[in-house]
């Protein structure tokens, strides 16, 4: 087969949809050559390419036109046709003039639907009437998870439940418990933020409301102020959302606890393995997530885990991590407290994490997603 790919979004920093074409075409790199992979960007790659791609796989730039939405009403079906591609995969939006091949598209979540309030009017409305058109007209969606596969066929009924496949994301091979011990890889993430090397608590993620990072102030600052505080402070890796109230929330704390707090922005690929390894727990309190690739990751590096009871995170983390309710900072905070008052408990769930992110393979993934492809194709 003659596979073309959306990989518009590899052209820029890894956080979610990048990272999930990442995985994914490593995966097809490590289940054979006989399959062509077309890679269709639209403006030239930054900086390296996801590593182990092999010579069956092919870039293509399509530099015009210069607006993502007329460069996928046109310039890609386009580049379809005069390549002869035999299907192509997307992610959330495909041609809706029409393609010469099938298109399988992968859908993360459907928040905007179930969630319109993290949203702006401007990107709600474009995501309420691109997204649902585009899986009524897709050969096949792939959905990352249980949650999202429910969430789909609950809000679009128009929408065959045989149409959706759920396939699993997995964490990069990279992610895996420090070489060197959790000291030293707690050290070297100090070190690079500039912090003196004190244990510290964990967040990753975009900011923006949907992540709850409110509740998790909150949380902290009821566990530095409690009758036995712990040393941590607390670090927040991720580049700033939409609606993102990050910096009233850290002024309304008192201010020994907001001292305490550190945001570190947008973290390099290549530092997360450590930042997750050097931590003594990661704090993931989202009140939707379609998939939830920070707890995996942070679970394949020996990273105990805290994450909200809810959509798609008990997938995600088994009995290997600790849910919690996403409205209770009191339970976040007690936690957070036995959890870091014992270094047996600690220990207990440093273990148990990488056995359960073992359980996801972006191999599997890609497996699964040939067969999706075979099928359109047929």
């Amino acid at each position: 087969m003659r596979i073309g790919i959306d990989a518009r979004t590899l052209s820029g920093r890894y956080t979610g949809d990048r990272t999930y074409w990442r995985g994914l075409l490593g995966g097809l790199a490590a289940v054979g050559a006989e399959n062509e992979y077309l890679l269709y960007t639209r403006l030239p790659l930054e900086g390296e390419p996801p590593p182990g791609l092999g010579p069956n796989f092919h870039w293509r730039t399509l530099p015009t036109p210069n607006h993502d939405a007329l460069w996928m009403l046109t310039a890609f079906p386009q580049a379809l046709k005069k390549d002869q591609i035999d299907v192509a995969h997307t992610q959330y939006n495909i041609p809706l003039l029409g393609t010469p091949c099938p298109v399988v598209t992968t859908v993360h979540d459907v928040s905007f639907r179930v969630h319109p309030e993290y949203f702006l009017p401007k990107d709600r409305w474009i995501l309420n009437t691109l997204v649902p058109r585009s899986m009524s007209k897709a050969a096949r969606v792939i959905a990352v998870s249980e949650s999202t596969r429910r969430d789909i066929l609950r809000h679009y009924k128009q929408i065959p439940k045989e149409h959706v496949t759920v396939i699993l994301e997995a964490a990069d091979s990279r992610f895996a418990p420090p070489r060197d011990g959790q000291e030293t890889a707690r050290t070297v993430s100090n070190t690079r933020l500039g912090l003196d090397d004190r244990p510290y608590l964990l967040a990753v993620g975009v900011l923006q409301p949907r992540k709850n990072l409110a509740l998790l102030l909150d949380a902290f600052a009821l566990l530095k102020l409690g009758p036995n505080p712990p040393p941590h402070r607390l670090i927040i890796a991720g580049k700033r959302g939409w609606l993102d109230e990050t910096d009233a929330q850290l002024a309304a704390l008192p201010p020994e606890v907001a001292r305490e707090v550190t945001l570190a922005g947008y973290v390099a690929d290549e530092d997360l393995p450590n930042l997750y390894g050097g931590a003594d727990a990661l704090c993931y309190p989202s009140r939707y997530e379609g998939f939830g690739l920070p707890p995996l990751e942070a679970m394949a590096c020996g990273c105990p885990v805290l994450c909200s009871r809810t959509s798609s995170l008990p997938e995600v983390v088994g009995d290997a991590g600790i849910l919690l309710p996403a409205d209770d900072s009191n339970a976040w905070a007690n936690a957070l407290a036995k959890l870091l008052s014992s270094p047996v408990v600690l220990a207990r769930w440093r273990e148990r994490g990488p056995e359960r992110a073992a359980l996801f393979s972006w191999k599997t993934a890609a497996q699964e997603t040939l067969k999706i492809y075979e099928e359109c194709v047929k």
